[in-house]
């Protein structure tokens, strides 16, 4: 993500508002739900993680089978470009539990982790300062854990990305530790409170977005997936 205050119209301004709803257009944001969706949505993390940033990580990890993927795609292509993964604590330890114990506010079954966030470089530029695929998929990360009546979204963020997440309205914990995993990097622990999002994002330039308002470019089916693989043979486990 890009740093920097976002410049928009004031928030109740008719041209904003046209401005925003139109930000998705040209993209479609789903849960997977099939094979297929999901060996997507892994290569584009494979792409950026692996390939990208080079990691030495496995994709898949073990948490993927406990997980929901989500996917960006570029309808004019058909280019899967995004994706995010969600993890809900009910199903398991979450992987900050790795390096972190969790306050106890965050120790709970309503708890659901955010990780590996991917967008390949060339969506990550757009018209505002976070990219419109970002946008997209924390759309529809709220709608997802609407449906199962999370408590607390938790992320784990490097040091240059916190200020994003602050911007988001995600409280800071103060802790802090070197994800081995990820090339030793420094990640903070981050929170945000579910129960608050009326009252802290009440005021948000991007409201609609993060309280997880309906977008004809979400897609969302009635019933949610299970976690992890529906056909685990079928999805290609090499980097």
């Amino acid at each position: 993500m890009q740093s920097g205050p976002v410049q928009l119209p004031p928030s109740d301004a008719p041209e904003d508002e046209a401005f925003k709803r139109g930000l998705l257009s040209g993209y479609r944001f789903s849960l997977c739900s099939t094979p297929e969706a999901i060996s997507r949505a892994i290569d584009v993390r494979r792409r950026v993680y692996v390939h990208g940033n080079g990691y030495d990580v496995p994709v898949p990890d073990a948490y993927d089978p406990r997980s929901w993927f989500l996917l960006a795609e570029d309808v004019e292509t058909g280019t899967a470009c995004g994706t995010v993964r969600l993890t809900p604590r009910r199903a398991g330890p979450l992987e900050c539990e790795e390096y972190f114990r969790l306050p106890l506010p965050l120790r709970n079954a309503g708890a659901v982790e955010i990780t590996r966030f991917a967008i390949l470089p060339e969506y990550r530029k757009g018209k505002t300062f976070l990219p419109v695929v970002s946008l997209g998929l924390f759309n529809l990360v709220k709608q997802v854990i609407d449906r199962i009546d999370a408590r607390n979204l938790v992320i784990c963020a490097k040091p240059e990305r916190v200020w994003t997440y602050e911007w988001m309205r995600f409280q800071r914990t103060g802790l802090s530790a070197r994800y081995e995993k990820l090339a030793g990097g420094e990640h903070e622990l981050l929170y945000f409170d579910l129960r608050r999002v009326a009252a802290d994002l009440a005021d948000h330039p991007f409201r609609p977005f993060l309280v997880g308002e309906a977008f004809p470019e979400s897609q969302l089916a009635e019933i949610l997936p299970e976690l992890g693989f529906p056909a685990p043979e079928r999805l290609c486990v090499g980097a």
